[in-house]
């Protein structure tokens, strides 16, 4: 159980609680399933097509129909489950049945290492790695709560990677094999923790409803709870963006690098998909929050036409691509200013301008903003609506849209991608802003979806000034960073990052040596990452600030815990700002101007 839940002792139905518990976390492998099977699948095809010109057709078309035949057969598996109501006491049948479905599964991606790693080519080996790489890191969240289906996923697919680096006779060979090992045993850490994190939090549940408790004591028992649900998603959140900060971040580097155009293009496939990866991420992180109540809301002033503009000039080059209009329509009776959320209005935007777009295969799409006529209690209400002359839907379809993990049908769901969150959690953003998401739909004539939100207006924000003078010259970075970071992948991809920005840098992994260099030297700047051996960031943030004794040094957090409690943590400790991994470059660029601030020589 994970630091800080408290431990019950001699509880007099711990035994009876245990079948509970594993019945619980074998359910639990069988509810991640379908975001594993499209996984496969999906990176199945982008492996496919990468390297489709440097192998034969029939070695591919080989692999895809093994894949095809095992997700498949893991599809049919979890419908069959799904479809029963199983008592616990068989669940160790269906526990063995994934597990045989892992195997084969784990397989095939070991199957692929064998095949296309036989090759000197940029594309087949990097993109080979990062999938079966990205695939695992993945498989942490939804296979740790059977620690044997995590363990033969991960060897059965990445121990053929390292038999392949180990056969290459090839100078580094064997420094990948062992960097592969390495990373199975960070996975099998990882696994392990979050296992241990969902058993405790079963075992707690279920003790609760088995005891009959005071009042007081069912009022502790459910903080607990609360604490570790907050604790197993700020660990998920770290685990899994820590291997993905190695990905999109060696990506960055190797696209900024020269390269041939086919292999920009290949770096760019690769690059959606590790975005695609992390959206998925995002998504599952809020649904989370969302469960337990911890999605935050904000008021303050904001334009809603402009971000109606705003996301007409996102959307415009897609629906371009796709031949579509793209039309944004705003009565000219809005106010200047709205009092809300703005960025949870964006979210809940961006996801019906979207799905708007992907599901529209010729015709056009509208987004429209117009104020409600006046009602008696005097509130204003602002009407969106998102049109699209798409495919449309029936009333079957209509009435399972806004479910977790749904989208319409399993063909459209084959044919179109998604992971069936996004409506559900536009649906609850609405409703916990004072609104309620509807959609009119025919199959064949498009949707139209479309909310209303009492919005009060706001003073309108002072037009900014005039640019006098023409935009500076561009920042030349100079000095030396002090980079606090325990994770090796991590570590390159800062140091590559700080170096093509022209600084110094040394890296310390722990926080007891970043306390004593902090003051010791002469730093521009420190990057401090939050979990480290020793003491953690905020610790050391907090003797650094007493040690200096007020005189300034910026410290910025660049960690993979993207929860608001860890970035309020943070600011607490005397931090100066907040980068989550995966940190792009450009977000790293821009911290470094804000808190550098040295100009062109």
């Amino acid at each position: 159980m994970s630091a800080g839940a408290p431990v019950i002792k001699n509880l007099p139905e711990q035994n009876s609680v245990t079948p509970r518990v594993e019945a619980a976390l074998t359910r639990l492998l069988y509810q991640a399933a379908p975001f594993g099977l499209l996984s496969n699948l999906g990176l199945g095809a982008v492996l496919a097509t990468g390297v489709w010109s440097y192998f034969s057709p029939r070695r591919i078309l080989g692999w895809m129909a093994v894949i095809l035949a095992v997700t498949i057969a893991r599809w049919l598996l979890a419908r069959a489950f799904s479809r029963r109501d199983i008592p616990d006491d068989a669940m160790p049948r269906w526990r063995t049945l994934f597990f045989i479905g892992t195997v084969a599964a784990g397989g095939v991606w070991g199957l692929a290492a064998w095949l296309f790693l036989s090759t000197q080519a940029l594309l087949p080996l990097s993109l080979t790695i990062f999938l079966i790489a990205g695939l695992n890191a993945g498989a942490v969240r939804s296979l740790a709560s059977v620690p044997g289906c995590y363990l033969a996923y991960a060897f059965t697919s990445l121990l053929p990677v390292m038999a392949r680096f180990f056969s290459l006779h090839e100078n580094g060979s064997l420094m990948m094999a062992i960097s592969t090992l390495m990373f199975i045993l960070f996975l099998m850490k990882s696994a392990h923790q979050q296992h241990e994190d969902q058993r405790g939090l079963y075992q707690l549940r279920f003790e609760n409803e088995a005891l009959v408790i005071t009042s007081d004591e069912a009022r502790l028992r459910a903080e607990s709870i609360n604490r570790s649900k907050s604790e197993f998603l700020a660990t998920m959140s770290h685990e899994i963006r820590t291997p993905m900060n190695g990905i999109i971040g060696m990506l960055q580097l190797i696209r900024s690098s020269p390269l041939e155009p086919a292999q920009k293009e290949q770096i760019e496939i690769a690059t959606r998909s590790a975005d695609a990866l992390l959206h998925l991420l995002n998504d599952i992180l809020d649904f989370s929050k969302i469960e337990s109540g911890k999605l935050d809301f904000e008021a303050a002033a904001f334009s809603p036409a402009e971000i109606m503009r705003d996301i007409a000039t996102l959307f415009l080059p897609q629906a371009e691509a796709k031949g579509l209009a793209f039309v944004c329509t705003l009565d000219p009776g809005l106010p200047e200013a709205v009092t809300g959320d703005a960025l949870r209005l964006r979210q809940v935007l961006l996801n019906l301008a979207g799905n708007a777009i992907k599901f529209t295969p010729h015709g056009r799409v509208e987004i429209a903003l117009s104020p409600c006529p006046p009602q008696p209690d005097g509130i204003l209400r602002l009407r969106f609506t998102v049109r699209d002359t798409g495919i449309g839907m029936d009333e079957f379809t209509k009435t399972r849209l806004f479910q977790k993990f749904s989208q319409g049908d399993n063909s459209t769901t084959r044919r179109y991608g998604g992971t069936g969150l996004g409506l559900a959690i536009s649906q609850h953003l609405i409703r916990q802003m004072g609104g309620e998401i509807g959609v009119r739909s025919q199959p064949g004539a498009g949707s139209e979806f479309f909310f209303t939100l009492a919005l009060p207006a706001a003073a309108p924000a002072p037009a900014p000034a005039a640019p006098v003078a023409p935009p500076p010259a561009p920042f030349v970075f100079k000095g030396c960073v002090l980079v606090a970071e325990d994770d090796a992948v991590n570590q390159r991809v800062i140091e590559m990052m700080l170096k093509n920005a022209g600084l110094d840098f040394v890296v310390v992994t722990n926080g007891l040596d970043v306390v004593e260099l902090a003051t010791a030297g002469e730093w521009s700047l420190i990057l401090m990452d939050m979990r480290m051996p020793g003491i953690d960031g905020p610790e050391a943030t907090r003797r650094i600030r007493e040690k200096l004794a007020g005189r300034p040094l910026p410290i910025i957090a660049l960690t993979a815990n993207a929860m608001p409690e860890d970035r309020a943590a943070c600011f607490a400790a005397g931090m100066d700002d907040f980068l989550t991994k995966p940190i792009r470059q450009p977000q790293l660029l821009a911290c470094l101007k804000r808190w550098l601030n040295l100009p062109a020589a």
